[in-house]
């Protein structure tokens, strides 16, 4: 992939993140501006460990103050925004 490519893949990341977190800041210091790293496949572990890990692609953002890292799954991303009420869900 070129650079250029690259670039505009993370520019579409960054779009479709500001979309589902139009609000977003740092979880722990509160500013506002990331540095967004390209989207990379990280494994997971999925039910029986003893099976195959799964790799799943996430889009990483790291804190241009504090340097926090978080990490999203980019297939969990919408183009709506995601509502930031705290509710209970199933899967926990």
């Amino acid at each position: 992939m070129s650079a250029e490519a690259s670039t505009e893949k993370v520019d579409d990341l960054v779009g479709l993140f500001r979309k589902s977190f139009p609000d977003i800041h740092c979880l722990r210091c509160g500013y506002e501006s990331f540095y967004v790293l390209p989207a990379t496949r990280q494994t997971f572990m999925m039910g029986d460990p003893a099976l195959s890990p799964t790799l799943l692609p996430v889009i990483t953002l790291a804190c241009r103050r504090c340097g926090h890292i978080e990490q999203h799954l980019t297939e969990q991303l919408s183009n709506k925004p995601i509502p930031t009420g705290i509710e209970k869900s199933a899967a926990l």
